[in-house]
């Protein structure tokens, strides 16, 4: 019927947890230590892709036409779980909104670390709707 483009950018800012700034969630992917299949001492908070389910495009709002990106601020625990969410910019849409911070929520992470262990940290997605 209609597809949902998933695109996830994380800002190079967030929402303050303990003092810290999240940088790009992908950044340590192309690192040394990365490549060397070393554990980082800290990183950011990471999808894991499979894990999380296709956001609904509610109906109704399909068959208006309705379109747009909603940026959600989410804070993942040391255990990988969404624990809070915050709907940064809205797509102007309140139900894409919700059905983009209730899918994120089922998403699981990696957790952000610090010194090595894991530590709860916020950061920032971006769900684009869009229709054929």
């Amino acid at each position: 019927m209609s597809s949902i483009k998933r695109n996830l950018r994380y800002a190079l800012h967030c929402l303050p947890v303990r003092a810290m700034c999240c940088a790009a969630a992908f950044a340590f992917a192309g690192s040394a230590a990365a490549q060397e299949g070393k554990v980082p001492e800290n990183s950011e908070p990471k999808i894991d892709f499979a894990s999380c389910p296709k956001p609904v495009y509610p109906q109704a709002d399909a068959q208006a036409g309705h379109q747009g990106a909603v940026t959600i601020g989410y804070l993942v625990d040391e255990n990988g779980r969404v624990q809070d969410s915050k709907i940064m910019a809205s797509s102007g849409f309140m139900k894409l909104d919700m059905n983009a911070q209730v899918a994120l929520a089922k998403c699981r992470f990696h957790a952000a670390l610090e010194n090595g262990k894991p530590v709860p940290q916020w950061a920032q997605v971006t769900y684009v709707w869009s229709l054929p």
